[in-house]
């Protein structure tokens, strides 16, 4: 992944994996090999009422006491989760061992495409959109529900964490209604440039941003390879030097983790 940042000439990056901060050391080691910037981040996934959204936090101290325990409480939740979604598909007779599912997630947040991909390759699905669509997905037979964790809970953590949060990908929800109740629960700044905000939506996010008094990110949202909702390559889109600029003053003022 530094190579691939590298090759696409980006100087600063972050890395804002979803529940965990476990990939945060090498990448810094990796980035430091190129010279390049890392922001430390992490992408919580929290419920406004029953509507998921995903906070982003940036400049954040991965070694921070209550996050590593926030972290290893979501992991834990994903695992039990797991433990009765395969439960329940045991019954259908489609019986997946757990270390099967968890040895997809190294670092133990296992979720459900970990587990459609084991029913793909154990023959029971041609598909992990299969797997949602017959048993996976909400309100299908092996669907459990994940034990809530609110956006209150997720932007206190980051807070903590010396961090700035920031609603990732607003345009995927169009649920703006919900941007006062996450400001008043910390949220400071709102996720601009995404690559499924084209058609006017990144224009949007700015004018709400303005309206709001909201920081700006942005980013490619890039997850190795071409998913639909990611980007194809790291940098596509970036975020503006001035938006930037601003963000890091506003973690330099705050004294959160300014690398």
């Amino acid at each position: 992944m530094v190579r691939a940042i590298r090759a696409a000439r980006i100087e600063v990056f972050s890395v804002t994996d979803h529940d965990t901060v476990d990939g945060l050391d090498g990448t810094r080691r990796a980035a430091n090999v190129e010279g390049l910037t890392l922001i430390p981040g992490v992408e919580l996934s929290a419920y406004w009422g029953t509507v998921e959204f995903h906070i982003l936090g940036y400049f954040i101290d991965p070694a921070n006491a209550a996050l590593r325990a926030f972290l290893r409480d979501t992991r834990n939740a994903r695992q039990a989760r797991l433990h009765a979604m395969l439960s329940r598909l045991q019954t259908m007779g489609m019986r997946v061992p757990a270390d099967e599912v968890l040895g997809r997630a190294p670092n133990g947040n296992v979720g459900r495409p970990h587990l459609a991909r084991a029913l793909v390759e154990r023959g029971f699905v041609g598909s992990t959109d299969e797997a949602f669509d017959r048993y996976l997905g909400a309100n299908k037979p092996a669907y459990v529900p994940r034990p809530d964790v609110t956006v209150a809970d997720a932007i206190a953590v980051i807070c903590e964490a010396g961090g700035i949060a920031s609603l990732a990908h607003p345009g995927l929800h169009d649920r703006d209604e919900a941007i006062p109740d996450l400001m008043a629960a910390g949220l400071t700044a709102v996720e601009v440039y995404h690559p499924k905000h084209a058609f006017g939506r990144a224009r949007r996010y700015r004018r709400i941003a303005r309206q709001y008094g909201l920081l700006i990110t942005g980013g490619s949202d890039f997850h190795g390879v071409d998913q639909g909702d990611h980007a194809s390559a790291p940098g596509l889109p970036c975020l503006p030097e001035d938006d930037y600029e601003r963000l890091l003053a506003a973690a330099k003022a705050c004294g959160a983790c300014v690398p």
